[in-house]
């Protein structure tokens, strides 16, 4: 995916394309509950300096500002004893903690909702953009790839978000602190500030290599991923060559090649936590010692503003740490971000098919007109192909391997669009159509069967979600499936393995047959359907194709002249061109292309 290669992903990451669709309610909430629990903790803060002045019998009474409400306030409290001022500010004090309790745990439920949601809104909308996005895409993207962006990149996002927030939280927290050390000593809190300004900047230039980290980390997790599906998905390919011991070595140096980058990446993310202590505390300690000298000798500050300013100093330090530390986290997810805004991003790169006409059905011809198309925009595979398929017609594309026929029968469901000239249906250009329309009149049968995880009767029902068990029984009849489903242990609803492994190959073919016949198309593509059977189970699939073409317009790809002798029409392909059209008979009478077929396939046999 190149959507983002010439572009600053980061401008594309806005809060619209990740927040979409989601509620933002519990955001609000929670910063709102972010703000007041920052605001309660300074308050606290703020109230022990009196408290600790009264404890330490540096003053008896507290004293308000004389403005509006307060003087009245101000007064009162002038008039009661130092035992019930003490009281009166411990409870101030509890108070104060508890709201900020409150409102820190109503902030973090909120945030952890508002999360979880975006993370379940992305996962969504990837998912979608995955299943919309077009037949090029997949021809250049690694199924691992996709996969882990599913499961771990987007959850990889839900958790930066959690940490964004938590900064959020530790930026207020951290800014009541700075307020509250303003009022004590405006002169040491500006050379703090100027402290934590330098050593954020000075951490930047570490930062990055956590970065490139967490970069190199995202990309083996990813490999990982693709080599786990990779070698799982070819199991058998791998126990029939022996290539267990390979394929381990392969995956162990994968694999500790990640748990280097990971170690590597977490221990830089450790070492900015003690590092960030280390500085602050140090020059924290230095600052107080200078304090000490110059302004509380000189009677500048007191003995409870010092012990403020070093609770508060000391405070500051694991929000400093865990801000730092929060930094450490987000750089090192950036490019699983950027990975789940490629995915967002689908439609900038492959957009969906147009089209919005609703297919009613074929009524009289499927014509391609001069259709030119190339996989790679450069090496033509179909070149002025010319071809009127006639409602009711079966037409069969025979040729050599690379000829074009399996492209000219990807075409028509417009799983590609074409490059120069045109397909119609009845007159109309298939680019007009609405390609689910389109798709819902077409029935494929392949050489490469794909069958789900479930059961045969899920199976079948697949494209008919709402069939009944009847309809599926008489679907499995016409396929010539329901006597071996019969003896299975649990009938239609025998679970079949992942992508059918319980099945043989023949079976599988009828039950993809039957699944096809249930929908009822009126176009049907035959790709090579019985090309890989032994020839009693070809019979049997043969058997009940012949029942499937009955009534339908039929294109038929095959290798084998014996399945294609009674079409109706029989073109022969060479380099994306037509190079011979006719009847069985004709096409024999003629000694060309077509009878130079048969004869190597006559002497084959």
């Amino acid at each position: 995916m190149n959507v983002l290669k010439n572009l600053k992903w980061q401008r594309l990451v806005t809060p619209r394309l990740l927040f979409g669709g989601v509620n933002r309610w519990p955001l609000y909430l929670g910063i709102g509950s972010m703000v007041l629990s920052s605001l309660f903790d300074g308050i606290g803060i703020a109230l022990m300096i009196p408290f600790l002045k009264l404890v330490l019998s540096e003053s008896s009474t507290l004293t308000l500002p004389n403005v509006g409400l307060l003087q009245g306030l101000s007064v009162w409290l002038q008039l009661q004893s130092k035992d019930i001022l003490v009281g009166l500010c411990t409870l101030v004090l509890l108070t104060s903690l508890c709201l900020k309790a409150f409102f820190f745990f109503t902030a973090s439920k909120q945030t952890t909702e508002f999360e979880e949601s975006v993370t379940d809104s992305l996962r969504q909308r990837l998912f979608a953009n995955y299943l919309g996005a077009p037949s090029r895409f997949y021809d250049t993207s690694k199924l691992g790839t996709i996969t882990n962006n599913l499961q771990v990149e987007v959850s990889s996002v839900g958790i930066t978000l959690s940490w964004l927030a938590s900064s959020l939280t530790n930026l207020l927290t951290l800014a009541a602190y700075i307020v509250t050390l303003l009022v004590v000593s405006w002169k040491l809190t500006l050379v703090i500030v100027a402290l934590i300004v330098f050593v954020g900047y000075a951490m930047t230039y570490y930062l990055r290599s956590i970065e490139k980290s967490g970069d190199l980390v995202t990309d083996l997790a990813r490999s990982l991923s693709v080599r786990i599906l990779e070698t799982l998905s070819g199991i058998r390919v791998v126990k029939v060559f022996g290539t267990e011991k390979h394929e381990q070595e392969r995956f162990s140096k994968l694999s500790e090649d990640y748990r280097d980058a990971n170690t590597k990446l977490r221990s830089l993310q450790h070492v900015i936590e003690p590092l960030t202590e280390l500085i602050t505390l140090g020059s924290g300690m230095l600052i107080l010692a200078v304090a000490y000298i110059t302004l509380i000798q000189q009677g500048v500050l007191g003995a409870a503003e010092l012990m403020l300013f070093m609770l508060v100093l000391i405070r500051s330090v694991p929000v400093l740490r865990r801000i730092n530390h929060a930094r450490c986290y987000i750089l090192g997810n950036l490019s699983g971000i950027q990975k789940v805004a490629e995915g967002l991003l689908l439609s900038t790169q492959y957009p969906a098919p147009n089209g919005r006409l609703p297919v009613n059905g074929l009524k009289s011809e499927i014509c391609f007109n001069k259709v030119g198309f190339s996989y790679d925009g450069q090496s033509k595979v179909l070149n002025g192909f010319d071809l009127e398929v006639l409602k009711g017609e079966t037409v069969a594309l025979i040729g050599t391997s690379g000829a074009g026929k399996s492209t000219v029968a990807a075409l028509l469901p417009r799983f590609y669009e074409v490059t120069s000239g045109s397909i119609t249906l009845d007159g109309i250009d298939i680019r007009e159509l609405d390609p689910v329309s389109l798709r819902q009149h077409i029935g494929i049968v392949s050489q490469d069967t794909y069958i789900f995880n479930a059961t045969i009767f899920e199976n079948i029902a697949y494209g008919l979600p709402n069939a009944t068990p009847e309809q599926v029984r008489e679907a499995a009849l016409l396929a010539n499936a329901h006597e071996y489903i019969q003896q299975l242990p649990e009938g239609y609803q025998t679970f079949v393995g992942d992508r059918g492994v319980q099945l043989s190959g023949g079976q599988r073919q009828r039950l993809s047959i039957a699944r096809t016949l249930l929908r009822n198309p009126e176009i049907l593509i035959l790709d090579e359907a019985t090309s890989a059977l032994d020839s009693q189970s070809e019979a049997l699939v043969q058997e009940a194709i012949e029942r499937l073409r009955c009534n339908r317009t039929v294109i038929v790809i095959a290798h084998r002249l014996s399945t294609v002798r009674n079409a109706d029409k029989i073109v022969v392909m060479e380099k994306g061109k037509i190079v011979e059209v006719g009847e069985h008979t004709q096409l024999l009478a003629n000694e060309g292309a077509y009878w130079s077929f048969h004869n190597l396939q006559t002497i084959a046999r």
